[in-house]
């Protein structure tokens, strides 16, 4: 759904490249800056939902101009034009409302939604998926059918506290269940189901303290045709203590009353509680020094003082509140969490201003201050806008976009309000966001392996045939100086290793060598077939205002013939976003090559192995291998636990197996992947798997396949690395 993101680029961007740009500008104290593309607009991933269903997708996110005045251009039901009234935007946030009927007809719906941004129309065509799906048979429950966790529980990751489960069962033999998925929702990816139908809570979720209601998907039959929803199937309630107290400003201040102001009142805002709100209720333990005159709301929290309180100027009161809820009926203890200050007089805000304009380059970061003079007494500083998230405000009033924000080129007007107890002001400046002069959008060096250079550029294979030659070969390879849209002048070239690619150079043009690299060797010494991938960054400008930089990667396979056979994916990076995984989601099947004249195609076998290596490009998960890595492990721990499979642990190779799933019960749906017989040794990837705590990766997955020319399992076979895996949730 978000194929359009980099297209507003360039196709190429679309296909293959990594951004980082750099720019500087000093109208308004800037710095170096990351990243730019144009307006995007992102939805939740595919919901499933059924017949007479209700609910809400909630409003997209986006990158660029706030976008407003939604509207649904088409739907579709199985490739066929829709118009039935299920679906109703908010025109203003772009949520969707579902309110289907039991005669809904059953399908995937796909919606095309419009908006406006930066003054600009914008379409996306069926960035919504819906799968309405029909409900599952009578006789199908879940027991219990609610549970109750702890959140402290649930929250961490290393407890060794059970947590509660849940089982799918169904009355007699009327109906057997094939297969058990958690219907697609917001919360889905916090919930897992095994083979066998039960139904757990993934350890080390932050899942908000409250009531969650959970579908599943289920397959009824022999096919995937009788699939069904079972709607709000569980209800789980994520219980928790009161856990944190937040007053957004925690101290205050009253004027002390005079004939001036004879009625004097304080009432701070409303505070946060993070923690369940079952029989919510607060309290104030104490105050110092100790007084009567200072409430608080028991069922807000909000703290007040009515007109005659007769405090006196200079006076401090420390409150100390006690939060009780239904899991903490004694109450928790926030010690010293508000001040309320006495004063002779609040200044009102006044002389409240900002510089008039603040001229930057896209990207860069800024920073806005007040103009001097500006008077009031604890004042309160927010933003009207907040150009979706990428702007910024402190208690001083200080505005500002960190490094790689992502405001398009444009005007804009910021306006701040400041207000305290007398009264509000506003305040705006202009923000003009300009084209850099020096910015450019392409590194392409293309492929050799005979594919379109736009749409699969950066490939690169050295094939060897012999290994004694495997190192003369590389080192006499040469990649081209790229094709580039630069117009700037001072371009310096730099590159990096990102993985198996050291020792490369680069030139004033940006010609690559590899003269002192070395081919990769196994514990023994000999060579052996491999992947890699490196980063190529081309820097333009003369200066630090305008300066501009593009990183790319570029990847290798060290394509050594193993067995006499070479096994050539063409494209060998496997492109694809993470969130947009279906069923149908697979490579090319890669062409298998050997010069014996015995070798029969169709009784060759391969299967991921060992030796999977994810690196990230951005994101939260950290580099490693199976047994390191903070978003491969997870995901193999996870399909241990759906599947169920007797044997499997995180240093064997079932999750990305075919043969490892194919016997007794086929289990190739718990996978995240595999090579797939049946499609020519395509490499399919499987939905709603390459997800942790509902983030998606941005990174290179590598691994290692083992081969067999017999038609039998190759679990003890020799070992290739044909196929590069890219990861890219913008793609």
């Amino acid at each position: 759904m978000e194929s359009k993101l980099l297209k507003n680029i360039s196709q190429f961007l679309g296909a293959l490249m990594t951004v980082v740009l750099v720019m500087t500008y000093t109208s308004c104290s800037d710095e170096d800056t990351t990243d730019t593309t144009g307006f995007a607009l992102y939805y939740l991933g595919m919901t499933d939902i059924g017949p007479s269903m209700s609910g809400i997708i909630s409003e997209p996110s986006y990158k660029g101009s706030v976008p407003s005045d939604f509207t649904i251009t088409g739907i579709t039901l199985n490739g066929e034009s829709y118009t039935g009234n299920d679906f109703i935007i908010n025109k203003e946030t772009g949520a969707i409302e579902i309110n289907s009927a039991k005669d809904t007809p059953v399908g995937l719906y796909k919606i095309s939604i419009s908006c406006m941004a930066g003054g600009s129309y914008h379409e996306y065509k069926d960035i919504v998926v819906v799968n309405m799906m029909k409900s599952v048979p009578d006789g199908i429950i879940v027991d219990p059918n609610e549970i109750q966790v702890e959140y402290s529980i649930v929250s961490d990751a290393k407890s060794t506290e059970e947590l509660p489960t849940a089982q799918v069962k169904t009355d007699g033999n009327h109906v057997s269940i094939t297969k058990y998925e958690i219907a697609k929702s917001e919360i889905s990816s916090f919930f897992k189901i095994s083979q066998t139908g039960e139904i757990t809570i993934v350890r080390g979720s932050d899942i908000a303290p409250g009531i969650h209601t959970l579908s599943l998907k289920l397959t009824t039959g022999a096919s995937s045709e009788d699939e069904g929803i079972f709607e709000n199937a569980l209800t789980v309630n994520i219980t928790s203590k009161p856990l944190g107290l937040t007053y957004e400003q925690n101290e205050g201040l009253i004027e002390v009353e005079s004939p001036e102001e004879p009625e004097t009142t304080f009432t701070s805002e409303t505070p946060t509680l993070k923690g369940s709100l079952e029989n919510i209720t607060y309290s104030i333990q104490s105050i110092e020094p100790s007084t009567d005159k200072i409430k608080i709301d028991p069922t807000t929290g909000v703290l007040s003082v009515d007109k005659h309180h007769g405090f006196e100027i200079g006076q401090k009161y420390v409150i100390s509140v006690k939060v009780a809820n239904q899991f903490a009926p004694d109450g928790i203890l926030f010690e010293d969490i508000y001040t309320l200050n006495v004063v002779n007089r609040i200044v009102p805000v006044a002389n409240f201003e900002y510089p008039a304009i603040c001229e930057i380059y896209e990207s860069s970061p800024f920073t806005v201050t007040p103009n001097e003079g500006l008077e009031g007494d604890a004042i309160i500083f927010s933003l009207k806008d907040d150009l979706n998230k990428q702007l910024s405000i402190d208690n001083n009033g200080v505005v500002t976009a960190k490094k790689g924000h992502n405001i398009p080129e444009g005007n804009y007007t910021v306006t701040v309000i400041a207000s305290n107890t007398k009264n509000s002001k506003e305040a705006s400046f202009n923000l003009k966001v300009k084209n850099n002069p020096n910015k450019f959008t392409y590194i392409r060096y293309g492929n050799n392996i005979g594919v379109d250079d736009a749409t699969n550029a950066n490939q690169f294979r050295i094939t060897v045939d012999k290994a004694a030659n495997a190192n003369t070969i590389l080192n006499k390879f040469i990649i081209d100086a790229p094709s580039t849209d630069i117009t700037g002048n001072n371009v310096r070239w730099s590159i990096r290793n990102g993985r198996n690619c050291d020792k490369l150079e680069i030139d004033e043009n940006g010609k690559i060598t590899f003269k002192n690299a070395v081919w990769s060797v196994d514990k023994n010494g000999s060579p052996v077939n491999t992947s890699g991938f490196f980063f190529v960054t081309a820097t333009v400008g003369e200066d630090k205002d305008s300066e501009f930089s593009l990183e790319v990667p570029v990847f290798i396979h060290y394509d050594l013939v193993i067995s006499g056979v070479h096994v050539l994916y063409n494209p060998f990076v496997f492109h694809v976003n993470p969130k947009t995984i279906s069923n149908s989601t697979y490579s090319v099947a890669p062409q298998i090559t050997s010069n014996d004249s015995e070798f029969d195609v169709s009784k060759f076998t391969m299967d991921y192995r060992r030796s999977v290596n994810y690196t990230a490009l951005s994101g939260s998960f950290t580099n490693g291998d199976s047994k390191t890595s903070s978003f491969l492990n997870p995901l193999w721990v996870k399909y241990v636990d759906e599947s169920g499979v007797k044997g499997a642990n995180t240093g064997s190779r079932h999750a990305m197996s075919y043969y490892a799933n194919i016997s007794g019960t086929n289990t190739l749906h718990y996978t995240l992947g595999y090579a797939d017989p049946s499609n020519g040794l395509a490499f399919k990837l499987n939905p709603n798997k390459w997800v942790l705590n509902g983030e998606y990766p941005h990174g290179i997955v590598s691994f290692q396949m083992t081969i067999n020319k017999e038609n039998k399992d190759p679990q003890s076979g020799p070992g290739v690395f044909p196929l590069t895996i890219w990861f890219d949730p913008n793609f």
